[in-house]
């Protein structure tokens, strides 16, 4: 079956107030724990799905900074990662990554864990879609590790709560461009996100240590890649 890419995958894989019941972390916390939304709530407007598919539709179409806010939600960017390694489930590549940004106060925010994406390339329908990956094989095979302020958030315990599975873009999202290993549109997504309300006025440190190793029989692809992504949001007091 045809698989992407290593440049597709490293471009493609990265590397909710719904109700008044939120999501304990996974470790032990006190009054002052991060919380996130729950994964089946309607958080800020959205479903988590939804909230999916809003992030990657503005992602696949340019990222612009100017629009990573829907209403008061910000779509929180990815860090540029600098990777190193063959890429595959026996010697992955190890991606690094880490990104400043500010938040004005009461700013809930969108962050991805992981994606995969079903795309359209040129030449199509002579060179076939691609397939979106069994439910089993991306559950197996990536497995989250999120922490803010050093408590683990997502883990395996529950990252089943926060995945969505291969999901229609409705309509279609064209790119801009094609890429460079020439797709050119996005036809579903799939993977882990979470939603979290506003954190509070400070520094926070948000760290997603995440292997995407996808070697079941089940799996149409086999690659295998670390990302270990720092985000170090800033809340002003204005």
């Amino acid at each position: 079956m045809k698989t992407k890419p290593g440049a597709a995958v490293m471009s493609l894989i990265l590397a909710i107030v719904a109700t008044a019941l939120w999501v304990t972390p996974v470790t032990a916390a006190g009054d002052k724990a991060p919380r996130i939304a729950p994964p089946n709530s309607h958080a800020f407007g959205k479903t988590l799905t939804e909230w999916m598919g809003t992030y990657w539709r503005w992602f696949y179409t340019g990222a612009d900074s100017a629009e990573s806010m829907v209403g008061n939600v910000k779509l929180l960017p990815l860090p540029a990662s600098v990777c190193n390694g063959a890429g595959t489930p026996t010697d992955p590549a190890v991606c690094v990554g880490q990104l400043a940004i500010t938040l004005r106060p009461g700013t809930p925010f969108v962050l991805p864990l992981a994606v995969w994406t079903v795309e359209r390339y040129v030449g199509y329908p002579t060179i076939p879609d691609d397939p979106a990956i069994p439910d089993g094989a991306f559950l197996e095979g990536v497995t989250p590790s999120l922490f803010i302020d050093g408590r683990e958030i997502v883990s395996d315990l529950n990252k089943a709560a926060y995945y969505i599975p291969s999901t229609e873009f409705n309509p279609i999202v064209v790119y801009p461009t094609p890429t460079s290993y020439g797709s050119v549109a996005a036809l579903a997504y799939q993977g882990y996100a979470i939603v979290s309300p506003p954190l509070s006025v400070g520094t926070h440190v948000i760290k997603l240590y995440e292997p995407y190793i996808l070697e079941s029989p089940e799996s149409p692809v086999s690659l295998g890649v670390i990302y270990d992504n720092t985000w170090i949001v800033t809340v002003t007091p204005h």
